[in-house]
């Protein structure tokens, strides 16, 4: 969890625009094959009224087989819009998540002509 919460709620993560977010709790862990799903809840700052706006986060992530990079795909909401139905969309969304190995290619890449 400690990975994630780092990665992703760091002074250089996704949701730190306007500061580091407050209050991050995991909500939620669970395991579904090579995949990881966490629900995470937490404050971040508005960037208008400088109010901390409560959000709900689901997390997908997975290392794909031959690699050693964790590949993570997030949706949120505010908690207000997670209520009234956000979380069923960003759900679907994230359980939609497949992560696979790009097939590797015999082309060679050449430089384009500039005229």
């Amino acid at each position: 969890k400690t990975f994630f919460t780092d990665s992703l709620f760091s002074s250089t993560g996704r949701f730190s625009f306007y500061g580091a977010p407050t209050d991050v709790r995991v909500k939620k862990s669970d395991v579904d094959g090579p995949y990881r799903y966490l629900e995470i809840v937490f404050s971040n700052l508005s960037q208008s009224t400088n109010a901390e706006i409560p959000r709900t986060a689901l997390v997908a992530a997975t290392i794909p087989e031959g690699t050693d990079y964790v590949v993570m795909l997030v949706g949120s909401s505010t908690s207000n819009r997670w209520k009234r139905g956000a979380e069923k969309s960003v759900r679907e969304t994230v359980g939609s998540f497949k992560a696979t190995l790009a097939p590797t290619s015999g082309l060679k890449a050449r430089a384009k002509e500039r005229v």
